[in-house]
């Protein structure tokens, strides 16, 4: 048997460095079963130094330097280390069943477990096999009568095994079992171009749907997370464009069995099946991707996030215009006003610092008396979210009715309305960079806003203390991902917060022009928001919730602005208006004109 025809042949994978790190889904300790894609120097050891060879092979791995189990952020000792901390038991040339030597995937979980070895919800345990099984049924199967019958026995026996083996690890307490398929076989220099090929990768793909169809009815009734890693899907995206990865040379071996090539990181694979050390950070990256989506799909919190600060700045737009000092009179008013915006909130969690700059329109029409007054209010507004992995346009449309009562020194005001969000080009880059999924989604976000305050003049400045409340509800369709690494599936979010303030707004007004200064202090009254949940497309993997508290709580409120008068009827109004929290800031500024009838 060759040891080199171990499962590394998963290799040809579409796979990218990890972009980010670890994040706030953590594992207390890594547990590794498996064949010579996984081996740290184990089948090295226990030949005593004479397999793999080495050099050309680095440090008894079957690669040009430390594998991926090795490059997840883990150290785990040897199948000789202790079994309390992070331990790899894969051995190249392991099989999925019990054989003896190299030591079967079977029975590496016997041996860690005869040691005293347990697991615990917070173990990460990755599991990956099946290609040996493969590679030693190919001959007696293109040989047969029956080639693709002879080789689906084999294939369904070695995803039965390691089904098998993933129960085991589930009953006994692992938190999280990561499985990882096979992939095409038909790319890898050991294959490409062989008469071998066809019947390679239907042993591939019939291996990955009997694993995936075993693993389903486990992970329905298991309280293990069991995630399938889709090599195969990343083997295609990787094929298809493999200078994206780095990599320059896909498709031929650096070791050609005598020479070793001048630079293996320009090549995925080693051998004629074993990546190169570049090659396994790219099946790490892959992995993580997979191993932490929790995590990383709290990232999308930003979406929904935006769209509620959206609500909430038409909420304030809406009221603000039947608040100030001059007497509204008899008769209608048609505005438009120009809005621009920026906002920056702090990195916080997985969520990188968040930047969102847009721009909007807004057309409103009141009419009224002196002391009531009524108005509606149509918006659109464009907003670029850059949250360094994910990146989204967000476009909403609203429509707020709002309406007021005053007297000469006090004024009660409201406002409620809704808006619908449409979250296109959303983008987030995987652990497989620079591979970049895309999608977007819809939701519908809606509130209402009461204001009351006084008018005191003791000299030539107005000064008005206020208060209001605001409730401001958005929620963001499901959606999903469609790529070659991780699928993630997002599930419907909903925010729904309450906000109080008290201002202080001062005026000045002359014949024809004026000014206004405002500040004040907003803070949460409740925060209602759901958890972010992620799980991935088709996959056996649990939905996972991470909670991400809205970044918009205590802040400071300030606004200023200009205010003239054109002829009788026209008046233009230029304003800027900042809230300032803690771990946030953000400026809106815009021009409005208003014509009287």
């Amino acid at each position: 048997m060759k040891v080199l025809l171990s499962g590394a042949a998963m290799a040809v994978l579409a796979l990218g460095v990890c972009a980010t790190g670890v994040e706030a889904q953590t594992y207390n300790r890594l547990v590794v079963f498996g064949d010579s894609l996984s081996d740290n120097g184990n089948l090295y050891m226990a030949t005593s130094g004479t397999q793999p060879a080495s050099p050309p092979y680095w440090q008894g791995r079957f690669s040009s330097g430390p594998v991926f189990t090795e490059q997840l952020g883990f150290n785990a000792a040897n199948f000789m280390g202790p079994v309390t901390g992070s331990i790899n038991m894969a051995f190249g040339g392991a099989r999925t069943d019990a054989q003896a030597m190299p030591p079967g995937m079977q029975l590496q979980l016997g041996q860690y477990r005869q040691r005293g070895g347990t697991f615990g919800p917070n173990d990460l345990v990755t599991v990956l096999g099946g290609a040996n099984n493969i590679f030693q049924g190919l001959p007696a199967a293109g040989a047969s009568s029956n080639p693709t019958g002879s080789i689906a026995a084999v294939s369904n026996a070695a995803a039965a095994d390691v089904t098998g083996l993933v129960g085991s690890i589930g009953g006994a307490g692992a938190g999280t079992v990561a499985v990882i398929s096979l992939p095409r076989l038909s790319t890898t220099p050991q294959f490409r171009g062989t008469p071998a090929a066809p019947l390679a990768d239907y042993a591939v793909t019939t291996f990955n749907s009997a694993l995936l169809n075993g693993l389903r009815p486990l992970a329905n009734t298991s309280a293990t997370n069991i995630i399938y890693v889709d090599l195969l899907s990343g083997s295609d995206a990787m094929a298809a464009n493999p200078d994206a990865f780095g990599i320059s040379n896909a498709t031929q071996a650096c070791f050609n069995g005598v020479t070793v090539c001048s630079n293996p990181d320009s090549y995925f694979y080693f051998d004629g099946v074993h990546p190169t050390q570049k090659g396994h950070s790219l099946l790490a990256g892959l992995v993580n991707d997979y191993i932490y989506y929790g995590t990383a799909g709290s990232r999308m919190a930003v979406l929904s996030e935006t769209a509620w600060r959206h609500r909430e700045d038409d909420l304030d737009l809406a009221t603000r215009t039947l608040s100030t000092r001059d007497g509204w009179g008899t008769g209608t008013r048609l505005s438009l006003s120009a809005l621009a915006d920026s906002t920056k909130v702090d990195a916080r969690g997985a969520i990188e610092e968040t930047k969102t700059d847009g721009y909007g329109l807004r057309l409103a029409l009141e009419t009224g008396n002196e002391s009531l007054r009524f108005g509606l209010a149509g918006a659109a507004r464009k907003s670029k979210i850059d949250a360094g992995p994910v990146k989204a346009d967000l476009d909403s449309f609203s429509l707020d009715a709002y309406g007021g009562w005053r007297s000469e020194k006090a004024f009660v005001n409201f406002a409620a309305g809704a808006a619908q969000d449409d979250y296109n080009d959303v983008s987030r880059l995987t652990a497989l960079a620079p591979l970049v999924h895309t999608s977007s989604t819809r939701g519908t976000s809606m509130g209402a806003r009461a204001q009351g305050g006084l008018w005191f003049q003791p000299g030539r400045l107005a000064i008005s203390p206020r208060v209001a409340v605001a409730w401001v509800n958005t929620t963001v369709d499901d959606f999903f991902e469609n790529g070659g690494a991780a699928d993630y599936h997002y599930q419907e979010r909903k925010l729904d917060a309450v906000t109080g303030e008290v201002t202080v707004r001062v005026e000045h007004r002359a014949e024809r022009f004026g000014f206004y200064a405002e500040g004040g202090w907003r803070d949460s009254l409740s925060d209602g928001s759901d958890d972010i949940r992620t799980g991935l497309v088709g996959n056996t993997a649990k939905v996972l919730a991470e909670q991400v508290d809205l970044p918009y709580g205590s802040q400071g409120l300030a606004a200023v602005g200009l205010e003239g008068k054109i002829g009788e009827r026209m008046n233009v109004e230029v304003g800027y208006r900042g809230r300032f929290g803690s771990d946030f800031t953000s400026h809106m500024g815009g021009v409005r004109v208003s014509l009287a009838f």
